[in-house]
C-alpha cells in the first residue's frame, strides 16, 4: 500500500507530501516514510497504529465498537464485489493486525521525518505504552495525547482532532 501512495503522488506530480494516516493508514504512512523519506515531509500517525504486534490490545466489545463493526459489515455488503466473504475479510484483517507490521526498534530509529504519534485517551486497539515507545524510538517522534476521545476522535471531537492535525501539517509543510 505504501508503494501505491508513491504511484498516486507521481501521477499528481507531488514531489513531497505530508501524510495523515488513521489506523492502518497510519501504519502505511509510516512505512512509506521509512522507505522514501525524501518524498515525505512528515507523518501525522494517529489512532490504533502499532508498528509491531506487541502494541495491540485484546479487543473488548463495547457499544462504540459494536456500532463501528456493524457499520463495517453494512459498508462491505454494499461496496464489495464479494459481500458474502465478509467473515473471511475479518479473519484476514485479524491475522494482519496480529502479525504486521513488525518493525524493530532498530528499524524505527532509521525514520528521519517528523512524526506525530497521536494516541487517544481511550483507544480501543493500541496500548498507550506502545505509542510512548514509538515516540521514544523514532528520532523525530512526538507523542500527542487527545483527551476524552477514543479511536474515533475525528468523528467524536472533530475540532480537537483538526486543531492537532493542522498544527502538525503547518509545521512540516511550509
Amino acid at each position: 500500500m505504501a508503494s501505491d501512495i508513491l504511484v498516486v503522488m507521481d501521477a499528481l506530480h507531488l514531489e513531497k507530501a505530508g501524510l495523515v494516516g488513521w489506523s492502518d493508514g497510519a501504519c502505511t504512512a509510516l512505512i512509506l516514510a521509512a522507505k522514501a523519506p525524501a518524498r515525505i515531509a512528515g507523518v501525522f500517525f494517529f489512532f490504533a497504529c502499532n508498528m509491531d504486534p506487541s502494541g495491540v490490545k485484546p479487543i473488548e466489545a463495547s457499544p462504540t465498537l459494536n456500532r463501528c463493526f456493524g457499520r463495517h459489515a453494512k459498508d462491505y455488503a454494499q461496496l464489495s464485489a464479494t459481500p458474502e466473504h465478509f467473515k473471511d475479510f475479518v479473519a484476514d484483517v485479524t491475522v494482519m493486525q496480529h502479525t504486521q507490521p513488525n518493525y524493530s526498534a532498530h528499524d524505527l530509529a532509521k525514520i528521519s521525518v517528523p512524526v506525530a504519534i497521536v494516541q487517544s485517551e481511550h483507544d480501543e486497539f493500541i496500548k498507550r505504552e506502545h505509542a510512548e515507545y514509538l515516540a521514544r524510538t523514532i528520532p523525530n517522534g512526538d507523542l500527542v495525547i487527545l483527551n476524552g476521545v477514543s479511536h474515533f476522535a475525528p468523528l467524536q471531537r472533530p475540532e480537537q482532532f483538526n486543531t492537532a492535525m493542522l498544527a502538525f501539517v503547518g509545521k512540516v509543510l511550509p
